[in-house]
């Protein structure tokens, strides 16, 4: 069971070759983009500009969706281990690995955001306010980074330790990883018990993250559509939604590729596929009141934002958006409700990916109408995301994945299970 586990670590294929040249590919673009903002500005390479038109542009939408996806690790990984959902156990790792690289995935675009990133570390440093979301944002996404680094090692200290003497051209490395331990039941308790309080602090600090995001939009007076108590919530929610559609993605294709039947459940798939659709209803019912509250009785402001929403230049892209989203919905709802007894994973893989998509329309529709509208003596703007941004989101994806396929191919990705828990399934 250890060797088939390991399989990933021990043998290359040719596809990993080929992925990782698409990867590097990829990676460029975003490099390409970053050398043309350093060497040309803002102006030549995006569409945002200022003071008619988007400050922030589709890149703000970016980085809520990586924040967002980020949430699962530490969400699966503090149920696993706080309510004791075994069966969750084998995905808690590869939950963790979205939180590790989608994070500095947001990180580089956030650098590309500002430009001229040393500025930003100084400046936050020097003269960063205490009352400033901006400050909170810097705080709460490195404190969760270093956290999250520090969970996802000493649940790995064991695995190294064990597998040290299996894998000859990591066995070194995995040695001097694992610090000496040596899987006694006394150390299995204390990591356990360590890992267990961890994850109680982390829950919280989850929450932080995509709340001070949140609060970045809702406690800005100063644009339509924005100020309102309930960003922070509705932001936490889609980052739930976010990170577990994401999760039942990238599990079914490690089971897949990997032929990981037996260790990744169609059970804990489908239970995750159940979690998603309720909170998907959810989500729905949040916006569908926002929409209500907006389209009633507005201010002049919220008024002309909705209007170019629901019925003006952004409505090609709102309505299919939630169109999708009911149906990404129901192809859930159907397949882990009313057709239960034909589960097929595949479908729900199909809506998880419809629901994904749906999240980062909704964030690009919270970010740019707003700015477009200004409650200032200025005439409304424009703004249309150019090529060289669309080609830094593919870079970012680029290097999220690529570190992905890195780590599958130095360390192992699934927890190995105790003699007495493989014991008790025979």
């Amino acid at each position: 069971m250890t060797e088939d586990l390991l399989r990933p670590v021990m043998r290359t294929e040719k596809i990993y070759y080929l992925l990782g040249a698409l990867v590097l590919v990829l990676f460029s673009l975003y490099i390409y983009t970053f050398y043309l903002q350093l060497a040309r500005g803002h102006g030549f390479v995006t569409g945002q500009s200022t003071p008619v038109g988007a400050v922030w542009g589709i890149y703000a939408a970016i980085i809520v969706f990586f924040i967002g996806i980020s949430h699962v690790g530490i969400g699966v990984s503090a149920a696993t281990r706080l309510l004791n959902l075994d069966y969750l156990k084998p995905l808690a790792r590869i939950a963790e690995l979205l939180t590790l690289f989608c994070l500095p995935g947001a990180v580089l675009v956030i650098a590309l955001d500002i430009g001229t990133p040393e500025r930003f570390i100084l400046n936050v440093m020097r003269y960063g306010r205490i009352t400033a979301p901006f400050v909170w944002s810097a705080t709460v996404i490195s404190v969760y980074l270093f956290a999250s680094i520090i969970y996802l090692y000493l649940s790995m200290r064991r695995d190294l330790s064990l597998a040290a003497d299996l894998v000859p051209r990591w066995g070194r490395l995995y040695k001097l990883l694992a610090l000496g331990y040596t899987d006694t039941h006394e150390e299995r308790e204390l990591h356990e018990r360590t890992l267990w309080w961890l994850a109680l602090v982390l829950i919280p600090i989850m929450v932080s993250v995509h709340s001070v995001y949140g609060f970045v939009f809702g406690l800005h007076g100063g644009r339509p559509g924005w100020f309102n108590p309930f960003m922070a919530p509705f932001f936490v929610l889609g980052a739930i939604i976010n990170g577990f559609a994401t999760l039942i993605v990238v599990v079914t294709i490690i089971r897949k590729v990997y032929k990981w039947e037996q260790f990744l459940s169609l059970q804990a798939i489908r239970n995750l596929g159940r979690f998603l659709c309720w909170m998907t209803l959810i989500y729905i019912y949040f916006s569908v009141s926002e929409y209500i509250t907006y389209a009633y009785t507005p201010l002049a402001g919220e008024a002309y934002v909705i209007q170019t929403v629901l019925v003006g230049e952004f409505s090609i892209i709102f309505w299919p958006a939630m169109a999708a989203l009911i149906i990404g919905f129901l192809i859930l709802f159907l397949n882990q409700t009313v057709f239960s007894g034909q589960f097929n994973i595949w479908i729900t893989v199909a809506g998880a990916t419809l629901i994904n998509i749906v999240l980062f329309v909704t964030r690009y529709l919270i970010v740019i109408p707003s700015q477009l509208r200004p409650l200032l003596p200025f005439p409304s703007g424009t703004y249309t995301p150019t090529l060289y941004e669309w080609g830094a989101f593919l870079g970012v994806t680029g290097f999220v994945f690529g570190a992905y396929i890195v780590f599958l191919k130095i360390f192992p990705v699934i927890e190995f299970p105790l003699i007495d828990e493989v014991e008790a399934k025979k």
